[in-house]
């Protein structure tokens, strides 16, 4: 893929030496001073052009190429630094090569901020609000009484901020985001029309008469935490519901009432989270997942997709299934219920 610059802009080139400097990477080979004018995938490597490496399959792909900056690990630049590797003008080596190549992409294509500081004039402001330096507010925003937000954050296109939401510094809130009952920390980044706070399903019935119970808690998103597109995270009932700093969570996701999700959980699409469940740090939850209600998840565990989670995780795994059980114990079970489908009827019977 070549990027479209109709979309993107022109990128910042960038020295060898002001890469070295990001931490991520060490240099293995070539001259500091060497430009870096763009980036690319691996087939796309060419003269100045910065691409990345993860296996042996991807480098070799490089093979025709030269003149071309690489991020490797260091095991692969000790391995085909004299063969596959030799048209490379520049070699550096990371622990992480995907992390440090995206580190400059982030420098060379950072986040177009339209208008900064700029406030439109179809914005609806209440006079009780407290706007902090350089905010933007794009166009048909709504920010109502008592609404504070911090010195250099964003808000895009229709973004409405009911009463007394508080939004920290530096922070990306897209177009169309629905924001009440909320404290929201600093760099946070949320993405277009989500909703935030409203109240969650939570219903008692006596007899004929079906009373919606009152949802009274927050929402408290911590720092450095990006929510994708269309999700909606409900307020608690009696208490909050919590995201936690560094808490990535993909698009199409629904997070119920008082779950608290804690640090450097990744979540991804269309997960569904059911009301009063602890997703522990460091958690991964793959795509569809859906976990019940009142439910606890051990620090460190991987739920794969399309799994159901129906009780607490007590000891840190991958999970897959549902009910969720021990990957390896239920990729055993899968494997010994296609063997026995394999053997004819007649001879399981007589078995």
């Amino acid at each position: 893929m070549i990027i479209d610059h109709s979309f993107f802009p022109e990128p910042k080139p960038v020295s060898i030496a002001k890469i070295l400097e990001f931490g991520s990477c060490l240099l293995h080979r070539g001259a500091p001073s060497f430009i870096v004018q763009n980036v690319g995938q691996t087939k796309q490597a060419a003269p100045n052009i910065l691409v990345f490496a993860l296996s042996e399959e991807i480098i070799a792909s490089l093979r025709y190429s030269a003149g071309y900056a690489v991020i490797c690990t260091s095991h692969m630049a000790e391995h085909f630094g004299n063969d596959i590797l030799s048209g490379a003008e520049v070699i550096l080596i990371s622990d992480n090569p995907k992390y440090a190549f995206a580190q400059v992409c982030s420098y060379m294509y950072p986040d177009e901020k339209d208008n900064p500081g700029v406030v439109h004039p179809t914005a609806q402001i209440d006079n009780r609000a407290k706007i902090g330096k350089n905010v933007s507010i794009g166009p048909f925003c709504n920010i109502a009484s008592g609404v504070i937000i911090g010195s250099g954050s964003i808000l895009g296109v229709g973004v409405s901020c009911k009463s007394a939401v508080r939004i920290g510094k530096n922070c990306q809130i897209n177009d169309y985001v629905t924001i009440e009952k909320a404290v929201i920390d600093d760099n946070v980044s949320i993405g277009h029309h989500t909703v935030i706070g409203k109240a969650g399903f939570g219903f008692e019935t006596k007899d004929e008469h079906i009373l919606k119970v009152p949802h009274l808690g927050r929402v408290l998103i911590g720092s450095k935490s990006i929510i994708g597109a269309n999700c909606c995270i409900d307020r608690g009932t009696l208490q909050d519901t919590r995201i936690a700093e560094l808490v990535m969570i993909d698009n199409f996701v629904h997070i119920s009432h008082n779950v608290q999700i804690e640090k450097k959980t990744f979540i991804l699409a269309q997960v569904g989270i059911a009301g009063s469940t602890i997703v522990k740090e460091n958690c991964i939850i793959g795509g569809q997942v859906g976990i019940a209600d009142h439910i606890e998840i051990a620090p460190n565990t991987v739920i794969l997709s399309h799994s159901g989670v129906t009780k607490t995780i007590t000891t840190a795994d991958a999970y897959v299934g549902f009910p969720a059980k021990v990957s390896k114990k239920f990729w055993r079970e899968q494997a010994k219920l296609s063997q026995l489908a394999k053997i004819p009827k007649k001879k399981r019977i007589n078995k």
